[in-house]
């Protein structure tokens, strides 16, 4: 239900946040399988070395978070936070 709350909500921005998952996943997935993960510390670091790998793997795994948290915050139906004392 929380995908057709969010479209009710904001048709736009839940388009623009799912297509910007789906476009930072793919480059995860293409970042993931272009450097050598076993050459981590040896080597020389011009090109395409692990460590900038797993650095740029953390940077698009971390913005991926933000947008499922936005994503989850887009698919609330009620954004107000419930009244102290909670009500029986």
């Amino acid at each position: 239900m929380g995908l057709r709350t969010a479209l009710e909500n904001s048709r736009i921005l839940t388009f623009a946040v799912t297509g910007a998952f789906i476009w930072l996943l793919l480059t995860t997935l293409n970042v993931a399988g272009s450097f050598d993960w076993l050459s981590a510390g040896a080597g020389d670091f011009i090109g395409r070395n692990a460590l900038g790998g797993i650095a740029g793997l953390v940077v698009l795994l971390v913005v991926l978070g933000a947008l499922l948290t936005l994503y989850s915050e887009l698919s609330e139906s009620d954004p107000a936070p419930e009244s102290w004392p909670p009500s029986e």
